[in-house]
């Protein structure tokens, strides 16, 4: 396995694969080369390595801002060391996230209980805990500057976690979605949702996912994995699947087979509209299954009763 993959985007920008569980495409990270760099993602602290050795290739010795789009760890678990190695760049994230960058222990965990059950539940790393001076706190409509008049509009897009943000950049046309609109894994380009607990709220991805869509971006950048080159029908499948996953948990008994049945109907699905069994197999493989049942059914037991 190589230790760098950078692929040019163009505008200054560039897509970098953390190697995240040391295996390729499973997290993206996307850099703005800029006057004032940003760079959105940065992965686990066990794999960053990975991700410093590509700005080391693209003779990056300076940032000026890591935007993370939320804080789960497999996002944002690399913040305090990324930190440490770039002692002037700032840690953008969501006023809900920011404490839980300051002092992880409570994230770190829930993060433990959370993937308790998935066999690499275990290999993320250690959190550092960062400066609150370091952070740059942001919220709906906030900028972060790249220089030379450009900027990220930031976008609060709660629904797949309290303190998501996406990212969008005039000039590219970039939409950084974070987990906000679900997986998308290169080789299968097709879309499905992230639904762990205990912030899920599929109404609330709905609007998010109609939000996006008003900007007409030129493409989406997947945190897992890539680039979705036609936003629209993206957008589209992915509140599709969405509400097929939530009517799929409500038609079915909770017990110790939901996560296997769970996963064997997701895999039906896209097996049934064509996707080879080799992207299925990557879709399998890089799927956390045991938390998007487990997300669903939370969001259905705490919603208000119809009526």
């Amino acid at each position: 396995m190589p230790d760098v993959s950078v692929t040019p985007l163009g505008h200054d920008l560039h897509l970098i694969d953390a190697f995240m569980h040391g295996v390729p495409e499973k997290l993206a990270c996307y850099l703005f080369d800029t006057p004032q760099r940003v760079l959105i993602e940065c992965g686990p602290s066990r794999t960053i390595d990975h991700l410093f050795a590509a700005l080391d290739y693209l003779g990056i010795d300076d940032a000026g801002t890591l935007a993370v789009t939320h804080i789960h760890i497999d996002h944002a678990g690399g913040a305090g060391h990324f930190a440490a190695r770039f002692p002037k760049a700032r840690v953008a994230v969501h006023r809900l996230g920011a404490p839980h960058l300051v002092d992880p222990a409570r994230l770190v965990a829930s993060a433990t209980q959370a993937f308790a059950k998935e066999p690499l539940g275990k290999a993320w790393g250690p959190m550092e805990p960062i400066d609150p001076g370091r952070l740059l706190v942001l919220d709906d409509g906030a900028r972060i500057p790249l220089g030379n008049g450009r900027f990220l509009e930031v976008m609060y897009t709660p629904g797949h976690a309290r303190h998501h943000l996406v990212y969008y950049e005039a000039e590219s046309g970039a939409c950084f979605v974070g987990d906000e609109v679900g997986i998308c894994f290169p080789h299968g380009h097709a879309v499905q949702p992230t639904t762990p607990p205990p912030d899920f709220d599929p109404h609330l991805i709905t609007q998010q996912l109609h939000r996006i869509a008003a900007r007409r971006p030129a493409f989406l950048g997947f945190a897992h994995y890539g680039l979705h080159a036609d936003p629209p029908a993206a957008l589209a499948e992915a509140e599709e699947r969405l509400w097929e996953s939530v009517a799929w948990m409500e038609q079915h008994s909770v017990g110790e087979g939901t996560t296997e049945a769970f996963r064997r109907w997701v895999l039906a699905w896209h097996r049934a509209r064509g996707m080879a069994e080799a992207d299925l197999a990557h879709y399998e493989n890089y799927t956390f299954w045991s938390l998007q049942p487990a997300g669903i059914r939370h969001w259905l037991d705490r919603r208000a009763p119809a009526g």
